[in-house]
């Protein structure tokens, strides 16, 4: 993928008259759903008609597609289907990965690991080792079901830091889970925060109405931008590892962080190096 998504939102498969509403609206991603929102008997006919679709549309922003799970038939179906189509989405979205073996005979296919069982956590450093992997997700409501707890922040907070950690590690990007209660935008909003000061890339959308709240949480200002470019121009042109900008000491941490802010915001930051 060209830029990782910071506000993906789920959609189901066969709800295609919903994508001109996400496109209008700031959503960078859409995560095309195969798997929970479609009945058992709608799943052939849903591959199908999305797969039609993404051929004779063209869209203008980042495609996900969460296929059914790859131990079961319908699984195997969905990824025989897309493998042969891999111009029509940037990655596809494995639920319920557990075993990193599942990984071992698949298509040449970029993938986002979605972490939804305790043995995901798990196995989690091996997981994040493969070759197609380019993303890492919270399944926050299945994990919480197989672990017998609720899905708030502080419940899950060890298996988030888990994901960002080896997310970081294995240069991958990191989603964060939807927040379920699309009523509550004020908690949207607290939650949306303490994602991307852990480090997580984005969070996922269920509602247009979380649009707005998880980007203002993830990207940053223009003045933030302004900030990036000109310590990266600084910094570049430097004598010494460590420069002073504006009072501060600016050194290779500080300007890694300066480059993540620059990717957020869809800015290149080698431009300023």
């Amino acid at each position: 993928m060209n830029k990782f998504p910071v506000c993906p939102i789920f959609v189901p498969a066969n709800k295609l008259d919903w994508v001109p509403k996400i496109l209008a609206s700031k959503a960078d991603c859409i995560i095309f759903d195969l798997e929970d929102s479609i009945l058992l008997n709608q799943k052939e006919s849903s591959r199908n008609k999305l797969c039609d679709y993404l051929k004779s549309n063209a869209l203008d922003i980042s495609v996900l597609i969460r296929i059914n799970p790859l131990d079961s038939d319908i699984g195997k179906e969905d990824l025989a289907l897309f493998s042969r189509n891999t111009e029509i989405f940037d990655a596809l979205m494995l639920p319920k990965i557990e075993e990193p073996s599942v990984l071992d005979n698949m298509p040449k296919v970029d993938v986002v690991l979605l972490i939804e069982t305790p043995l995901a956590v798990k196995n989690l450093p091996l997981l994040a080792r493969a070759n197609q992997a380019v993303g890492i997700a919270l399944g926050g409501a299945d994990l919480s079901a197989s672990l017998g707890s609720d899905m708030s922040w502080d419940s899950l907070l060890f298996h988030r830091s888990h994901i960002v950690l080896e997310a970081t590690i294995n240069n991958l990007f990191s989603i964060d889970g939807p927040f379920m209660n699309i009523s509550s935008l004020d908690e949207l909003k607290q939650e949306s925060k303490l994602a991307s000061n852990m480090g997580f890339n984005g969070k996922a959308a269920i509602h247009p109405s979380q649009i707005e709240p998880i980007l203002e949480a993830f990207l940053p200002t223009e003045n933030e931008i302004e900030e990036a470019k000109e310590i990266l121009i600084a910094f570049a042109n430097a004598s010494e590892g460590a420069v002073a900008f504006r009072g501060k000491m600016i050194d290779l941490p500080v300007v890694k962080s300066m480059e993540k802010r620059l990717r957020l915001a869809g800015i290149d930051p080698d431009d300023f190096m």
